[in-house]
């Protein structure tokens, strides 16, 4: 008579096999909870959102405020300048000669917003509202009304000169990249599902404040934070 004898019990930490033969019915119960141990591991948890360091606010803070400067002096500018023209009318000073001083800071303004456009070409919005005021002004000189007409003149020259300013403000700031295409999503985390901050237009100068893979943290002239992905950079 054959000898049946049960299998040897797995050594700890051996893999579990299925028994053969008659007895495998009755091994079902120990094979089944012995695949329970070795169930894979849980997956990692999600990674914690990036977030920007808080000195990159405090600079972005910064922006904002000066921006806010700057447009709270041109239009404290353009409030006096509006004074002064409405008192020169009233009191009859306006004759030949203002005419061609008229004409004289018309054609200067023009020069300005032009050197505007060349120097800050992301700021076209600014740079067609002054080609505005130029056009009001001409207006107002060939309806021989010389007061508007400087008024107007004045105006554009602001916003020339605010352009200018931020220029400069990029021009002395080292590692400034551009912005390459137009419409340009700025994200509140470095990925392409993150929530869209901004749609940033193209050749915006942007300072960098880090990198996470290949999603640079960036830090707008406006004051605006978010990442852009470094593809969408350019240097120059």
């Amino acid at each position: 008579m054959a000898d049946r004898r049960l299998p040897p019990p797995s050594s700890p930490g051996a893999p579990c096999r299925a028994p053969r033969g008659a007895l495998g019915l009755l091994l079902l119960l120990p094979l089944a909870g012995c695949a329970l141990l070795q169930a894979p591991p849980p997956p990692p948890p999600p990674a914690a959102p990036a977030e920007a360091p808080p000195g990159v606010y405090r600079r972005a803070e910064a922006d904002r405020v000066r921006e806010l400067q700057e447009e709270n002096d041109r239009l404290r500018a353009d409030v006096h300048a509006a004074e002064e023209t409405l008192v020169a009318v009233e009191s009859g000073m306006r004759g030949a000669q203002t005419r061609t001083e008229a004409v004289s800071r018309l054609a200067e303004a023009r020069i300005q917003v032009e050197r505007a456009e060349k120097r800050a070409p992301w700021r076209a919005d600014a740079v067609v509202e002054a080609r505005r005021k130029l056009a009001d002004a001409d207006k107002q000189l060939a309806d021989d009304h010389v007061g508007s007409a400087l008024f107007f003149v004045s105006r554009a020259s602001h916003i020339a000169d605010t352009l200018l300013d931020e220029a400069n403000l990029v021009a002395r700031t080292p590692g400034t990249r551009y912005v390459k295409s137009p419409r340009t999503n700025l994200r509140a985390e470095p990925a392409l599902e993150s929530e869209v901050v901004a749609v940033l237009p193209a050749n915006l100068p942007v300072f960098p404040e880090g990198s996470q893979g290949d999603w640079v943290l960036v830090r707008t002239v406006s004051g605006q934070v978010g990442f852009v992905h470094g593809e969408l950079l350019r240097e120059h």
